[in-house]
């Protein structure tokens, strides 16, 4: 896959997949128990793993990323108006994939 390098994320650079969209696994805002939480976990502790982006309709791979021992995690440069998957792996072998259907990218401001 070409691309370039940012930080621990490597995104690919075709023009079909380019855009200032972005796909994130930030901490919750809030402490309440419904709080939005996109981190990797494995056993529902934030956790070092691998991100894999998959653009759905033709499941290439656009982007990989690796989250932070917080498991914190970003893939910028997206197209905005595709719908992508997103894996979340555990490369140790412990716990399976994690997976999300058909996500629309937020656009960066």
């Amino acid at each position: 896959m070409k691309g370039t390098n940012v930080g621990l994320t490597r995104v690919s650079m075709a023009y079909r997949w380019a855009g200032k969209g972005y796909l994130a696994g930030d901490a919750p805002v809030g402490s309440g128990p419904d709080a939005p939480d996109g981190r990797f976990k494995i056993l529902n502790q934030p956790s070092v793993g691998r991100i894999v982006v998959l653009e759905r309709t033709s499941m290439t791979v656009v982007a990989m990323a690796r989250s932070t021992p917080a498991g914190i995690w970003r893939v910028r440069g997206l197209n905005p108006s595709l719908r992508y998957m997103v894996l979340g792996i555990d490369d140790r072998g412990l716990q399976n994939a994690a997976v999300q259907d058909w996500v629309l990218p937020a656009i960066e401001d």
